[in-house]
């Protein structure tokens, strides 16, 4: 790792101007990684021009900046960076591919190339696990909002250091960012926290779980999250609420996210478990993302169906 901050710093070095990337859809890893980063070049290189960019914040973007207006003349000299993104087609913006050098720091599992320069661990736990080694290896002394950023990601992707994907690595990545003055009260609450109007959807959303053969699922339609004034990007991270059900060993919420031509409800799947591989079904859907944290876009209620009998199968298969 010592040879991989070491080239980090020093491409960066070369560029005046760098323009941050992450996935569609951004959750806190994504968020925390672009402005972890961007927060820590301006510190360490205050004459640069750091710009993050992308369309849709996802639904925790209340403790994020907004994102930068970026013109297309300066992507011609500018170093491109693409943050926590499997794939290129989840790139938030196409513009990446106008840039003069392109690199790519990810910890999710290899399913594409499409940088020049990449840093892929697939057992880190988060991507911003990887930056704070990064940083740490080369001994940077952060800022408080850096360290908060990066922090906000990791506790995110690790539901607070709860799930199988944290190890020692994940600790001292947070161990690290613990020195530079973390709210770690404000960032739980953040993540893990909820107002009341969640919390009453939450609460609905629990009896509208189906559990079968140690699966658990419920479909929610786009009429039900709207009756309590939810968007779509809020109602589809609620998967968590069926997590820790010691019967359910993979879990998964199905939620409206569009209609066809012919008015049939399409729904994006959010697909998790605690050990059991799921992510080579999602991919077999034309989804993808962690071996046992995943999702599925432009789902009918047909597919769902099929998709289910595959997640039953793969616990009968295992415990055959």
């Amino acid at each position: 790792m010592k040879e991989q901050a070491k080239w980090l710093i020093e491409t960066i070095e070369s560029f005046d101007t760098i323009i941050i990337f992450r996935h569609i859809l951004a959750d806190a890893d994504a968020l925390g990684s672009q402005f972890g980063l961007k927060t820590w070049i301006q510190d360490r290189f205050p004459q640069k021009k750091v710009f993050a960019v992308g369309n849709d914040a996802g639904a925790c973007a209340s403790y994020y900046p907004a994102i930068d207006e970026v013109s297309e003349d300066l992507f011609a000299g500018a170093l491109a960076i693409i943050l926590d993104t499997s794939t290129a087609a989840r790139i938030d913006d196409d513009r990446w591919k106008l840039a003069k050098k392109i690199i790519r720091i990810d910890h999710h599992i290899l399913t594409e190339h499409y940088c020049e320069e990449e840093i892929i661990d697939e057992k880190a736990a988060a991507t911003c696990e990887i930056l704070a080694l990064l940083l740490k290896e080369n001994n940077e002394i952060l800022s408080s909002t850096c360290a908060n950023y990066l922090y906000s990601g990791l506790i995110a992707d690790t539901i607070n250091f709860t799930i199988s994907s944290t190890t020692s690595q994940t600790l001292k990545a947070a161990a690290y960012l613990l020195d530079f003055d973390i709210d770690i009260v404000a960032r739980n609450m953040e993540h893990f926290g909820t107002h009341y109007r969640d919390f009453e959807y939450e609460s609905w959303l629990r009896t509208c779980l189906n559990f079968e053969d140690g699966v658990g699922h419920a479909i929610v339609d786009q009429s039900d999250f709207e009756r309590f004034h939810m968007s779509f990007k809020e109602a589809k991270e609620k998967v968590f609420v069926f997590s820790g059900i010691y019967e359910v060993e993979i879990w998964a919420l199905f939620t409206q996210m569009d209609t066809t031509s012919t008015g049939e409800p399409l729904y994006t799947a959010s697909l998790r478990s605690r050990t059991i591989q799921i992510d080579d079904i999602a991919n077999s859907y034309g989804g993808g993302g962690h071996r046992c944290a995943c999702g599925i876009k432009q789902m009918t209620r047909v597919q769902i169906s099929d998709l289910l009998m595959d997640l039953r199968e793969r616990l009968k298969n295992r415990q055959a």
